[in-house]
This record gives C-alpha cells, sequence and structure tokens, in this order.
C-alpha cells in the first residue's frame, strides 16, 4: 500500500518544542506505530524538509539523533534506514525506568530478585532522614527492555511509611514503583538528584545482566523527593554497559 508522506510527516504547529525534536518525535512514533518497517528507507531529506515546511539542516539534525539513538542508520550515497535501537537510552530527565523505555518505545518489565524489611545503614540513613536500624523496605528488581536486561536496581523505602509495601511481589515485576506509590499511598515523587560514577560488574551483578563480570558501566544513586523536598526513595543501580547508554540533554533557561 502506497503512503501518503502528507499525512504522516506531520508536526503540531502549535507546539513550543524546537521543530527538529518535533521532527524527532514524529519519525519515532511513524517507526513505533510499524508505519515504516526495519530496513526500509526513509525520504530524502529534501522531500521531508517539504512535507515539514522546514530547513534541510533542521531535518538533518533530527535524522542525526534518531541516528544516534538507534532507531535509523545512514549509508553514504545510499540513504537513510530505518532500524531498531540495540540499547535502551536511560535518560536521568526522565523519573522512572519505565518512562523512559515508553518514551523510546521499548516494552519495560521487571524481574523481582528481593523484597525484604531490613534495618538501614548509615549512607541510606542520612539520605532518607532516618535512624541508622531504622526498618526500610529493600526492593531488588533487574529491570528489562523487551525482555533484555538492562538495569539491576535496589531501592530502599521507610517501613513506617509504606506498611505492606514489602508484602508486594507480582505488582512489583509489572507496575512501575512510582505509580504503584502514587495509586496505593498517594505519595507523588516529583523530583531526584542523582549521582553517577563509573564501576566494574561484579560477578553477581553480570550474571544478572547476562554479561561478562568485569565490564565497565555506570553506577546511579537516586533520591526521590516529593514536590514539599522531603526525601521519600533512595536507590542505586547499575546498567548493562553493553545494552544501554545514558543520554543527557541541556539547555540553558533565560539569559545569564
Amino acid at each position: 500500500m502506497t503512503k501518503n508522506n502528507e499525512d504522516l510527516f506531520k508536526i503540531d504547529p502549535k507546539s513550543k518544542l524546537p521543530l527538529y525534536v518535533k521532527i524527532e518525535c514524529n519519525l519515532r512514533n511513524l517507526i513505533i506505530d510499524n508505519q515504516f518497517t526495519e530496513g526500509e528507507v526513509l525520504p530524502p531529506e529534501s522531500e521531508l524538509a517539504n512535507l515539514y515546511g522546514v530547513s534541510r539542516l533542521t531535518v538533518r539534525h533530527a535524522l542525526e539523533e534518531l541516528v544516534r539513538q538507534s532507531w535509523l542508520s545512514r549509508r553514504q550515497g545510499v540513504g537513510t534506514f530505518v532500524t531498531h535501537p540495540s540499547i535502551a537510552s536511560i535518560v536521568p530527565a526522565k523519573l522512572s525506568f519505565t518512562e523512559q523505555m515508553v518514551a523510546i518505545g521499548r516494552i519495560p518489565s521487571s524481574k523481582l530478585i528481593a523484597n525484604n524489611v531490613v534495618p538501614v545503614n548509615a549512607h541510606i540513613a542520612i539520605f532518607l532522614q532516618l535512624h541508622e536500624g531504622d526498618p526500610v523496605i529493600e526492593i531488588t528488581r533487574l529491570r528489562l527492555a523487551d525482555d533484555v536486561p538492562i538495569l539491576l536496581e535496589t531501592a530502599y523505602l521507610s517501613s513506617a511509611r509504606f506498611p505492606g509495601l514489602e508484602g508486594e511481589h507480582s505488582l512489583l515485576e509489572t507496575e512501575s514503583l512510582y505509580a504503584y506509590l502514587r495509586i496505593r499511598y498517594g505519595v507523588f515523587i516529583t523530583g531526584m538528584d542523582q549521582t553517577l560514577k563509573p564501576v566494574t560488574l561484579n560477578a553477581e551483578q553480570a550474571r544478572l545482566l547476562e554479561v561478562q563480570p568485569g565490564l565497565p558501566t555506570i553506577a546511579s544513586e537516586v533520591v526521590g523527593f516529593l514536590s514539599d523536598g522531603k526525601p521519600v526513595e533512595y536507590s542505586w543501580s547499575v546498567a548493562s554497559g553493553e545494552k544501554s547508554e545514558f543520554y543527557f540533554r541541556f539547555r540553558k533557561s533565560g539569559t545569564y
């Protein structure tokens, strides 16, 4: 069936996003919706520029972003082809792993490794504003994208604040933890502090992530906050360096 390009390649003129971002989102959604299959070639830059009503430079910027994210590949003198990401882009600006994976068209899931009440150690107690030895719920999950292990994550939450959470098992494999906290406890995590540092995977981490031990990766330490600034969650995670990447986008706001 012949595609009507004018119906497919459209951006919202009312959106305040930069033009190249709007084009990037449109193209990604077309791929996710199977309007273009893997291996199919996109129209040339000049045609896309006419369809979107923008410059070729703007189209090229959007295409380069999608190539970087592995949604597209380019062959010099041949064209731009549809691929599918072989890695998951982990975007710190997104608050949950589930949100991150949905945003790039991957299917998120989790495998629960542990869900227990333990005494909090001094390091984590500081972040959660608790006393050393206070009971906390320790939740360790293997996070997957399209059934591929991407992230090994352990979260800590106050047992007193979230009674019964340690008894939930199946839900923590199918639901976003942040979404579950909103639904069951009325707790909305609206912000986070994140620290990243390079590490190497130990044997147990590598086994769960299905990679070789000793591989370099990034460890992430996150503290989740309510809108009033109170901390409610501390977590650490390690990512599979072979199957994921961290993606940062910074923009200057205002003038100074």
